[in-house]
């Protein structure tokens, strides 16, 4: 099942912070890149894909994007072989 992820479009940012005050995981942060403050997902297993920050964004810098989630089969059959 995909889920959905934010992308922040580093031309539209402008380093306000809303986005990072409604996360409510809290997996965004400002960063300085270039000189200027721009948003930044930090953890992207973190994120719930929740799109308050695309919703809260005034500038329209956030858009929601499907990725497909890890293979949690994969994952599963990794542990057990380590599994006394």
């Amino acid at each position: 099942m995909p889920i959905a992820l934010p992308r922040i479009d580093p031309a539209r940012c402008t380093g306000c912070g809303w986005c990072i005050a409604v996360c409510p995981p809290h997996v965004l942060s400002l960063q300085v890149v270039q000189w200027k403050k721009r948003s930044v997902l930090d953890d992207t297993g973190g994120c719930t894909g929740c799109a308050q920050c695309a919703v809260r964004c005034p500038f329209g810098a956030i858009r929601m994007h499907k990725v497909q989630p890890p293979d949690s089969s994969s994952s599963t059959r990794e542990l057990d072989r380590y599994s006394p």
